[in-house]
């Protein structure tokens, strides 16, 4: 069976709005390193300092990276990685002994979070993707969103404006929004190729 695919690209706005997901780590790290300093809880109070540093780098970055356009982005996110770390050593410190369920454990699960979507960012944000088989193909547009097809259920594909229509031989006709994405043209070129094919 012959497999086809091709990588949906988001569009540069759409790009900048994910990017901006990367604050939430650097904000949280500002918000909860100031509010101990402020409470005059002084007895980590390096782990409070590198938590405002890190977040504060973090913002950093990000603002280089918008400017840039997002297209240095490597392979792990480390400042996601590095805020996770934080994070977990800042929850360490707010564990009280004896205690089951407490602030510092959730701040350690999120800080295990953060960790986890920097080192697998790339592949979170690598699911959207055109395939197409001998058989039909299927769209995924996001983590849980997708749409699919038989070739032999299907009469044409067409744009209007940022959706995909999709004509089926019953005279049914569905539209799929892809406004997020910036290689629409590519996606409805390789379809029609791809029914072309099927039809042959």
């Amino acid at each position: 069976m012959a497999v086809r695919t091709l990588k949906l690209k988001l569009t540069d706005r759409a790009r900048r709005a994910q990017m901006m997901n990367h604050a939430t780590p650097g904000i949280m790290l500002i918000i909860l390193g100031v509010s101990a300093l402020l409470s005059g809880h002084t007895e980590h109070l390096w782990v409070d300092i590198l938590g405002i540093v890190a977040g504060l780098a973090l913002l950093i970055s990000l603002k280089r990276e918008l400017k840039s356009k997002g297209h240095g982005h490597s392979r792990v996110a480390w400042f996601d990685v590095i805020a996770g770390i934080v994070v977990i050593i800042e929850g360490y410190h707010k564990l009280h002994p004896g205690r089951w369920f407490q602030p510092g454990t959730l701040l350690m699960l999120v800080g295990l979070m953060f960790i986890l979507i920097g080192i697998f960012h790339e592949k979170i944000n690598g699911f959207r993707l055109l395939t197409c088989t001998d058989s039909g193909f299927t769209v995924r547009t996001r983590l849980i969103r997708s749409f699919s097809g038989q070739w032999r259920e299907i009469k044409s594909f067409a744009l209007d404006g940022n959706s995909l229509v999709i004509q089926r031989k019953d005279n049914s006709a569905e539209k799929h929004g892809l406004r997020r994405i910036e290689n629409r043209a590519e996606v409805l070129r390789v379809l029609n190729e791809e029914l072309g094919r099927a039809s042959a």
